[in-house]
């Protein structure tokens, strides 16, 4: 926006639209909002106003000629103030373009090398493992679903707990580590649907699953391509070899790519192996080889572990940083991660990021230890918590998708502890229900005896 044009509307509150509007307002954009989904209570709604006008959405609003229209790319494209824009001819923008634009604008990263990171899955894993072997060599600030966390020589403390991966979050991530007095010398954003352009290293760590948003009008595929469309000049992308829309839309904007492939891909200009234990990363100017710890599922971060590699090489990081990184990770908690609770065996696989389809691996790796835990031939039995702490964690977990991975998968396990209000339309023989994960594992503790396995598959924040 010109001098000129710095009137906005910015819609949706609910979805870390507050920060983007404050710091609309503290870099002199003169700014309306509306609590689109009515979720502010009174008292918030007060303290707001004291700042910049905020409406409901069902209040009368009249949309001016001058005003640029800040929207979340996953809001229903008919929400009437959306719908006037395009009648009118405003311009509109979505979250991730306006915080990029507000970054830059106000310089508050600029002493940071930027990386942000976009993808259906291993967004977490890949920025943690990340920050691990920056940290070994730089200072770190990172910003996930897990938390605003501070890196220091492979050693992360808790700066923050809270925040979403909306991109509006970065601001208040941003802020939360000037409260601290933290300098990083790079910070690493996870982001959700798209990228911002605030970001030296913009990263796509995949575009499979993909799903509808905007009142299914639109692919969450195309959204998180802001990733390539916001690339401020000069930075470099790395994207997933397997992203060929991605890949697509990089060539014809003639970006600076970078390919990674968990799949040993000859094209990959890094590639991943894994041999039992074993992981070889190879590009065409060196091969990395390590041998991994057991206890958790290494299959499941094999997108993390080429990803991650590709960036620090890309940065110059040395061999030894990503060696010692790799050789000591243990897993994340909640991502298929091997543990002992109670005498009982815990498969911990309970996530933000969490679906069906690492519902059924988790189940997988289950069995495939099994064995092992059954070599002194005393049969244990499995048990798996199984739902959402929260609909609102992402897309949540359906329901129907819930039904049917038990209608095929169930007799694999002795009992099931269902999570969350919406699993109780589930109608599954002896099943036990449960309003949260913590409930849930206590569930699943009484109802097992020690010896049994525990499947923790809840999608939740952690």
């Amino acid at each position: 926006m010109t001098a000129g044009q710095r009137n906005a509307v910015v819609l949706d509150l609910t979805h870390a639209g507050i920060p983007i509007a404050k710091e609309m307002v503290r870099l002199g954009y003169n700014v309306r909002a509306i609590d689109v989904y009515d979720t502010l209570d009174d008292e918030t709604i007060s303290d707001l106003q004291q700042i910049f006008p905020v409406l409901s959405s069902g209040e009368a609003f009249e949309l001016k000629t001058t005003e640029t229209v800040v929207a979340p790319v996953h809001l229903n494209p008919e929400f009437h103030v959306l719908k006037s824009a395009r009648e009118k001819g405003n311009t509109i923008i979505s979250h991730h373009t306006m915080v990029g634009k507000l970054i830059l604008e106000s310089g508050r990263l600029s002493t940071s090398k930027v990386i942000e990171l976009t993808g259906t899955k291993a967004k977490t894993s890949t920025a943690s493992i990340l920050a691990d072997i920056l940290s070994r060599s730089m200072d770190v600030v990172l910003h996930t679903s897990r938390g605003l966390e501070h890196w220091n020589n492979g050693v992360a403390t808790i700066v923050h707990k809270g925040l979403s991966i909306a991109p509006g979050s970065i601001l208040s991530a941003i802020e939360k580590t000037e409260e601290a007095n933290i300098r990083p010398e790079v910070f690493i954003l996870e982001t959700s649907i798209g990228g911002t352009g605030c970001a030296d290293i913009g990263v796509i760590t995949s575009l499979e699953q993909d799903y509808r948003i905007a009142n299914n009008t639109a692919l969450a595929s195309d959204a998180k391509l802001q990733m390539l469309d916001n690339a401020k000049e000069g930075s470099i992308v790395i994207v997933n070899c397997d992203a060929r829309k991605a890949l697509q839309r990089a060539a014809e904007k003639d970006l600076e790519i970078i390919t990674f492939s968990d799949k040993n891909e000859e094209d990959a200009d890094f590639s991943l192996e894994i041999n039992g234990n074993n992981v070889v990363i190879s590009s065409k100017d060196q091969t990395i080889e390590t041998l991994m710890e057991e206890g958790f599922d290494l299959s499941a971060y094999r997108t993390a572990f080429s990803a991650a590699a590709a960036i620090s090489i890309t940065m110059g990081i040395e061999e030894k940083q990503i060696v010692g990184t790799l050789q000591n990770f243990r897993g994340l908690t909640g991502r298929m991660v091997k543990d002992e609770l109670e005498g009982r065996t815990l498969i911990d696989n309970s996530n933000s990021g969490m679906d069906i389809r690492s519902v059924k691996k988790a189940l997988d790796y289950t069995s495939a230890i099994a064995s092992d835990i059954n070599s002194d031939s005393t049969e244990r039995e499995i048990v798996m918590v199984l739902g959402e702490e929260a609909e609102q964690v992402c897309e949540g977990l359906p329901p129907e998708d819930v039904s049917d991975f038990l209608m095929k998968n169930g007799k694999k396990l002795n009992k099931i502890v269902l999570v969350g209000s919406r699993m109780r339309a589930i109608k599954y023989d002896d099943a036990y229900y449960e309003g949260s994960l913590e409930e849930g594992l206590s569930s699943a503790l009484r109802c097992t005896n020690i010896g049994d396995i525990i499947i923790l598959c809840v999608k939740c924040f952690r």
